[in-house]
């Protein structure tokens, strides 16, 4: 076991506080040019090469790029000094794990930039940035640059250096003139669930029902119609929209706020198994709160024991953005999880601040038994009988397939399940 955790602790990581060598990749990033990539490389290996007795070449070659390399140092020093701007807000688009993120700037030049442009630094490795196209601008006039931004996962991640790109004459070395530092968050990926049979299903499901009777739940104010879904009242149905479009409509009313079903994600996970399900968890409970939210069904959403608020304009942007900021289940901290218990019945139970009004659906990795939750959907990374997506545990509880889930969802990104 300690030589596990030798190749563990081996692992490397970014550090808390950076380093020399961390500023010296970071000059290697933002000051140098492919050009100047090349020159600095091809220095070093003449210095390895003129180790060989006798090849005294490679040293002159080695001399020549460092004086090639010191006369640049005044041309960027003026590139530096002459370059006068002023740059605007930076705007970031959020977007989904996967999706490419773009960030706009505009800047105003008060002297002429022969060329400029816009890139991101010093960001999570996950990100890949590609910076913009150069452009000339004029002394007075203004020119708004949009640099790209790859993602992979999903998470909120801060880029702390967004900076203007200014190439000295020679090519070989830029000035990186940091405007700012920005926020960008990655979505996850919600799973679409198109049905939700289990949420009525048996004695607890009888709480739920209610909540999915329009009838039963809406306001008095009038906020609009929609296409009508399979279960609305048909006295709500909307008849000029029916005889102009050829379909049905159903009328919408205002929903009273915290009225609803309580959804609650857990994330604690116990073992290594567990923590490499997180993520799955995360899309899947995203589309059960989506699922909830379209049918004006979910009052109030709780991230273990912390209320997440639900603005009722965009309930749905306000819960992805609190699924995206849930840190990123590391691999590396086993040694905590070993400390939790791994019996089921002492984990710690769902305490919100307040006593919840309405039915509570817990999504987790495991179930639990908890006085204050009705009904609990479990992410099961064990394969279930005959390869099913769902197996109904009891009237309660219902176990979802992580391992078909996921082949899926990586063969369709637009996946749909019922559950």
């Amino acid at each position: 076991m300690s030589l596990f955790h030798f190749f563990i602790n081996a692992i490397p990581r970014s550090p808390k506080r950076k380093g020399l060598l961390m500023h010296l990749y970071y000059i290697w990033q933002e000051a140098f040019t492919p050009v100047g990539h090349a020159a600095a490389a091809l220095m070093m290996f003449s210095m390895f090469a003129g180790a060989v007795p006798g090849f005294w070449a490679a040293w002159v070659f080695c001399g020549l790029d460092f004086m090639y390399f010191l006369a640049l140092v005044p041309s960027l020093f003026m590139t530096a000094r002459k370059s006068k701007f002023k740059a605007g807000d930076i705007a970031v688009r959020n977007v989904y794990e996967g999706e490419l993120s773009t960030v706009r700037l505009q800047i105003y030049a008060e002297d002429k930039l022969n060329a400029v442009s816009l890139g991101c630094f010093r960001m999570d490795s996950s990100l890949k940035c590609a910076e913009s196209e150069q452009v000339q601008i004029v002394a007075g006039d203004s020119a708004e640059l949009i640099c790209r931004i790859q993602t992979k996962k999903r998470g909120a991640f801060e880029i702390p250096k967004v900076a203007l790109i200014l190439p000295e004459i020679n090519g070989a070395l830029r000035y990186a003139a940091k405007v700012g530092k920005a926020e960008l968050l990655v979505l996850p990926r919600p799973l679409r669930v198109s049905a939700f049979p289990f949420l009525i299903s048996g004695a607890s499901g009888a709480v739920f029902a209610p909540l999915l009777m329009p009838s039963l739940t809406r306001g008095m104010n009038f906020v609009g119609v929609r296409e009508y879904r399979e279960g609305d009242a048909l006295r709500d149905l909307h008849h000029k929209a029916f005889a102009r479009y050829g379909k049905p409509f159903t009328k919408e009313f205002e929903t009273e706020r915290g009225a609803g079903a309580i959804l609650v994600l857990d994330v604690t996970a116990r073992n290594l198994r567990e923590k490499s399900s997180v993520e799955m968890l995360i899309r899947l409970a995203a589309g059960i709160g989506l699922w909830l939210l379209e049918r004006n069904a979910l009052g109030r959403f709780f991230i273990g024991d912390d209320e997440i608020s639900l603005v009722q304009a965009d309930g749905g942007e306000s819960l992805l953005e609190a699924l995206a900021r849930i840190p990123t289940a590391s691999l590396l901290e086993m040694r905590a999880s070993r400390n939790a218990a791994n019996s089921r019945n002492s984990q710690k139970r769902w305490s919100p601040a307040a006593r919840p009004l309405g039915p509570v659906l817990r999504v987790g990795l495991f179930a639990t038994d908890d006085p204050l939750v009705h009904k609990q959907v479990v992410l099961e990374s064990r394969p279930l009988a005959a390869d099913e997506l769902k197996t109904t545990v009891s009237d309660d509880v219902l176990a979802v397939n992580e391992k078909l889930l996921e082949r899926s969802f990586e063969k369709s990104r637009e996946t749909e399940v019922s559950l």
